[in-house]
């Protein structure tokens, strides 16, 4: 009866005294966690945020503006003149401004050419740049380079997720490791106790010798140690994993897990085909977000390229105006058809040209060597980015078949345990054997769970390379 317990005890397979786990804390739960809550992915969010309040303020450029405007001079009480003017104008596209406003001047001492209607003056018109501003000016590149730079925002936002959930990854999956390993020292401290239990037994009825407890509990020695030093990975691994886990109240959410890991075993862990490799550096190549912020800012170059080529040009501004008699225009009697707008008029023109303009050229010159300059780097970060998806793509693919190998490996370890033990229960075999046979079979197990992180860090790896991971 004795021998067929022991024989049971040593039969035991690895996950017979694993107890029932709970829901796992799996990695697309805590993927979820660190994009909503975390401080930075928080913080890229707000980038789009900033993006879009640059480009109200640039909208602004653009917005009607009231006016107006009253000077006077009073003296020995006398009242020597008080003007008075209001407003509004209004900016548009092209250098073109609207401007509509009304006048009054009064006084004892007006300028002659300040003299208006009794009634005041309104008047209508525009300013109208034709030379340098007619194509692009200030107003226009700023809406232009805010509109961009949203775009660009965006490409850094989904480039500061990208970098985060990486880091996130490879700190989960560590994690998970450490959590596996424990689980399987824990059964293999277990099954050491046992055996020591049994082989103490048979000893007690003079059926094994002394030597034999002694090996027996030098490895039940050896399997606390080895949960002991297991569990401080765990530790360190939890608080790591810490560093990425908030509430969404922005309050760290602590080291306390609610769910042990997933197993790595029961995934899967094959190569990529050749197809989803394909697209997936096709992906990486068209929409990667650093290429995109790169994009981005080669065409807001090129708005301020063209904003300093128009600065190479003359200034060349006209501005008209229709005047009137108090509130009411066209009121001098006789004239008709096209002569209202050449009477009753007020006019400008002014011109004026650097003779060398040799700051507008230097600052085009300037713009021109920062568009070389990006687009080089752009040329530079397109080769890195697919370089570094293939590089990733050859790592996944070896992982997955050193995986699969190792998988046989571990299973033929276990089979030589088993053949061990058979052995030992017919007298052909020594604790130590069984001992070396385990130590094996367990070190096999670690190094296939420590494969398959690796194949999930490497995965991760692949999309953070391609600029998908957050997406």
């Amino acid at each position: 009866m004795l021998k067929k317990t022991i024989m049971l005890l040593f039969g035991l397979l690895p996950g017979a005294l694993q107890a029932q786990q709970p829901a796992n804390f799996t990695w697309q739960e805590f993927r979820s966690q660190v994009l909503r809550q975390h401080p930075a992915a928080r913080q890229a969010d707000l980038l789009t945020e900033q993006a879009r309040f640059q480009l109200l303020r640039a909208k602004g450029g653009f917005d009607p503006k009231l006016y107006g405007d009253l000077e006077g001079k009073n003296f020995n009480d006398k009242t020597y003149f008080q003007y008075t003017e209001a407003g509004v104008k209004w900016p548009t596209w092209f250098g073109l401004e609207f401007k509509g406003n009304y006048n009054r001047a009064t006084g004892a001492f007006l300028n002659p050419e300040s003299g208006l209607p009794e009634a005041g003056q309104i008047a209508a018109g525009f300013n109208w740049t034709l030379g340098q501003g007619l194509l692009m000016d200030e107003r226009r590149a700023d809406l232009r380079q805010s509109q961009i730079a949203l775009q660009q925002y965006e490409a850094e936002r989904r480039a500061v997720r990208n970098d985060l959930l990486l880091e996130a990854a490879k700190t989960y999956w560590t994690w998970v490791v450490a959590e596996n390993s424990v689980r399987i020292f824990e059964e293999a401290r277990r099954q050491a106790e046992i055996r020591y239990a049994g082989i103490a037994e048979s000893f007690a009825q003079g059926d094994k010798p002394a030597i034999d407890t002694l090996e027996a509990f030098i490895q039940v020695q050896n399997r606390r140690l080895d949960v002991n030093l297991a569990r401080v990975e765990v530790q360190n691994a939890t608080l790591q994993l810490a560093n990425f886990r908030w509430e969404p109240n922005g309050i760290p959410a602590g080291a306390a897990l609610p769910a042990p890991p997933e197993p790595l075993e029961t995934g899967s862990y094959p190569p990529l085909a050749e197809t989803d490799a394909e697209y997936l550096l096709q992906a990486a190549l068209q929409s990667h977000p650093e290429l995109l912020a790169y994009e981005a800012k080669l065409r807001a170059l090129d708005v301020e390229r063209r904003l300093k080529l128009e600065k190479r040009k003359p200034v060349l501004d006209l501005g008209y105006q229709i005047l009137g008699n108090g509130w009411q225009f066209f009121s001098t009697p006789g004239l008709e058809g096209p002569g209202v707008f050449v009477n009753d008029v007020k006019w400008s023109l002014r011109f004026s040209y650097p003779i060398l303009n040799r700051k507008a050229r230097g600052d085009w010159q300037v713009t021109q060597v920062k568009i070389a300059q990006t687009d080089l780097a752009i040329q530079q970060k397109r080769l890195e980015v697919g370089n570094k998806v293939r590089q990733y793509l050859n790592e996944l693919n070896t992982l997955a078949q050193q995986a699969s190998l190792y998988r046989d490996i571990t299973a033929n370890y276990r089979a030589l345990l088993d053949g061990e033990n058979e052995k030992f229960r017919f007298g052909e075999s020594s604790v130590f054997l069984i001992n070396t046979r385990e130590q094996r079979w367990l070190e096999a197990r670690i190094k296939y769970l420590k494969l398959l992180s690796e194949y999930r860090k490497t995965e991760a790896a692949l999309r953070w390379a391609a600029g998908q991971l957050a997406e």
